[in-house]
């Protein structure tokens, strides 16, 4: 599937949740394509599974399709218990492969705890879809996760989207490691999260991610899909970025941090770029689909930063040969300081 697909379909999906239901005519409206190109990736989303059509004809409409759906009060609720109610209710993920049961209990239980303990919420939504593989959905009636994390880190809520990609953010540092959404994100084929307006998505199979705009503004929803063959070991995918029990190995995104297109010019934004890698022992800093790189944005992270953080190690990849002969320049000042 392209990007561009999964963006339509996210887009529908988004607004199933929203609404309850959509027709294709408001398919088309939301994912801003025809009712034609709507209708294909409504037949698509229901031959995966993942969404059932009611009535006939014009007057049809699509509403999301689960094989357990459950609702739960969050006083009092524990992870272990939902993943029970789950194991028992979905015959196909209980005779999963052990590799995609192990996935699931992962994911599901690290969000269904993120809920319980940082939403602010009173209910909890679940549901489960089998069919190729497994869909999950947690929805809570919370602050929002983004709002959560920007009015403790003094941030707004995109950069706490951004925030949330490099690993190690809580706003309860004493309860938790600030691992759990990582990890989740990485684990699974596709991670969506999203509130307060925003979406952030992660998708493993093509390594990328994205964050844009989200019809989710009230709670917090997280959409997790797992291939029923993933092998996404989850020990090896912890390995790649432990030592030991500690995450001290982690990936940012350069695009993401953009505050006005694919180019990187001021301090500003290599200060927002940096926030918080002081946290890790190696930082790969991708700079896939950066265009243009300032001397003042390279010289703050990669000289001023990373002078004022010797323990953490800035390596750039994915720079086009302008940005490198830049960055290597940059670094080896730093050097002679």
């Amino acid at each position: 599937m392209t990007k561009r697909q999964k963006s339509v379909e996210a887009a529908i999906e988004d607004l199933v949740v929203t609404k309850g239901h959509v027709t294709s005519g408001e398919a088309a409206r939301e994912a801003g394509v025809t009712r034609q190109a709507a209708y294909y990736h409504l037949r698509r989303l229901e031959q995966a599974g993942r969404l059932l059509r009611e009535g006939l004809g014009r007057g049809s409409r699509y509403v999301l399709a689960v094989d357990h759906h459950a609702t739960y009060p969050l006083a009092g609720l524990n992870e272990a218990s939902v993943w029970m109610d789950v194991i028992d209710e979905v015959q196909a993920l209980a005779d999963a492969p052990r590799i995609a049961q192990r996935v699931v209990r992962f994911a599901l239980t690290e969000m269904v705890n993120n809920a319980i303990d940082h939403s602010g919420g009173t209910t909890l939504e679940l549901d489960v879809t089998s069919n190729t593989g497994f869909t999950f959905r947690v929805v809570d009636d919370g602050v929002g996760a983004f709002r959560h994390l920007s009015s403790r880190l003094g941030m707004d809520d995109v950069s706490a989207a951004f925030e949330l990609t490099k690993g190690k953010r809580t706003t309860d540092p004493t309860r938790h490691t600030g691992q759990g959404i990582f990890f989740t994100s990485r684990i699974v084929d596709t991670f969506r999260l999203e509130a307060n307006g925003v979406r952030l998505i992660v998708d493993n199979d093509l390594s990328d991610f994205a964050i844009g705009e989200s019809n989710v503004r009230t709670g917090t929803t997280v959409w997790c899909e797992i291939d029923r063959d993933t092998q996404r070991e989850p020990k090896r995918v912890f390995d790649e970025y432990t030592d030991s029990e500690t995450l001290d190995f982690t990936k940012t995104r350069v695009a993401l941090a953009a505050l006005g297109g694919p180019s990187f010019i001021s301090r500003a934004e290599a200060k927002r770029v940096a926030d918080g890698l002081e946290r890790f022992d190696e930082v790969i800093v991708d700079f896939s689909g950066v265009t243009d790189v300032g001397h003042a944005f390279a010289d703050e992270l990669f000289r001023v930063w990373a002078n004022a953080h010797p323990g953490t190690r800035l390596v750039p990849v994915s720079t086009s040969p302008v940005i490198d002969r830049l960055l290597n320049s940059v670094m080896r000042a730093g050097l002679s300081d």
